[in-house]
């Protein structure tokens, strides 16, 4: 058993080490062969694909068109059988969006009652989750970190003296 997964794994390494080298020797010429193979395919090859495939896809549905007009007119019943049925599907799906309009509305409606309750609980004093009854008060009302304290101090630093250090004898 061993033999066999030793002898795999050499074969691998063979492979390998074959593959890198022949990238290694032939590598320009692989990457100047893709490049040209880029070019002529989405200069030449593309354009004629997208033709032929837009012709074919053109004839097939005009095939489908000419097979479709000669089955109804050998038997109109078949023609009338499926306007029918459109007619049914459409008015099925017109009661569905109906009866979700009308979902839809009564939630507004039971929204608006809501908020004229909510709002009505609010005037008459009651409680109402959310709401922060206890007012903060502060100790100084007109205290606002980026203005200091108040007018009444105005600290100002003392001018700086000439001699560093804060020392020139006076």
């Amino acid at each position: 058993m061993m033999d066999t997964l030793r002898n795999g794994y050499v074969s691998m390494i063979n492979n390998v080490t074959y593959i890198s080298s022949l990238i290694q020797v032939y590598f320009w010429y692989i990457l100047l062969g893709g490049i040209f193979f880029y070019f002529i395919y989405y200069k030449f090859i593309d354009p004629v694909l997208k033709h032929v495939c837009a012709k074919y896809f053109a004839y097939k549905k005009y095939k489908e068109e000419k097979d479709y007009e000669a089955q109804y007119h050998k038997n109109p019943d078949l023609f009338s059988a499926r306007i029918s049925a459109q007619q049914c599907f459409a008015e099925k799906l017109q009661e569905k969006y109906n009866q979700q309009i009308k979902e839809h509305e009564a939630k507004l409606q039971k929204k608006k009652e809501m908020m004229l309750l909510s709002n009505n609980v609010e005037h008459s004093g009651g409680y109402v989750l959310g709401r922060d009854d206890k007012k903060t008060k502060s100790l100084r009302s007109d205290y606002n970190p980026l203005m200091g304290y108040g007018s009444s101090s105005n600290y100002r630093p003392p001018k700086r003296s000439k001699c560093g250090g804060g020392g020139c004898g006076k």
